[in-house]
C-alpha cells in the first residue's frame, strides 16, 4: 500500500546531485510529491528533502540506491508519523572533546564530515532522547565551567 515517505539526505557537494536523484526517481516512474535543497553553513553540508507517495519496499531500495552515490554521507527514511517523534540531528563535536565518545553513544551518532579540529556527527532519534543530550550537554558546561 502507498504511503507518504520523507527522504533526507546528506551530501558535501551539490553540484550534479539534484540530477542524480532525480534520475533515480524518474526510472522508477515515481512522482515528486516535494524537493528541496538547503545548505547548512556551520557544517559545510547540503541537505535535501524529498517527499513521494509509494510503498515501503520500494522506497527502502530507493534510499539504499542513493546511499551508493559517493558524494552522499547518510540518507534516511521516514514516515509521517516518524516526522513528528524523530529528528534529525546534526552535532559538530571538536576532536580534542574528550566527552566526545560519551555524548556520540548517547544518541548513536554516525561521524560524517571529519576535519582536523572537528567532527561532524548525524543521527536519527526520538525527541525525548535529544532533551536528554541537551541536558546532559548544559551539565557538563557548568562543570567545565568551574
Amino acid at each position: 500500500m502507498k504511503q507518504e515517505f520523507t527522504i533526507t539526505l546528506f551530501s558535501e557537494k551539490e553540484e550534479g546531485l539534484i540530477s542524480k536523484t532525480a534520475l533515480i526517481l524518474t526510472r522508477r516512474k515515481i512522482n515528486i510529491n516535494s524537493f528541496s535543497v538547503i545548505f547548512c553553513k556551520t557544517v559545510n553540508l547540503y541537505r535535501f528533502t524529498i517527499t513521494i507517495l509509494e510503498t515501503e519496499s520500494t522506497v527502502q531500495n530507493i534510499v539504499h540506491q542513493m546511499e551508493k552515490i559517493i558524494e552522499v554521507f547518510k540518507c534516511y527514511l521516514q514516515t509521517k508519523t516518524e516526522l513528528s517523534t524523530h529528528q534529525i540531528l546534526l552535532l559538530k563535536l571538536s576532536n580534542s572533546d574528550k566527552r566526545k565518545k560519551e555524548i556520540t553513544s548517547i544518541i548513536d551518532a554516525f561521524p560524517i564530515f571529519q576535519e582536523n579540529d572537528y567532527c561532524v556527527y548525524i543521527s536519527k532519534t526520538h525527541n525525548e532522547t535529544i532533551l536528554q543530550l541537551d541536558t546532559l550537554i548544559n551539565e557538563l558546561e557548568l562543570i567545565d565551567s568551574f
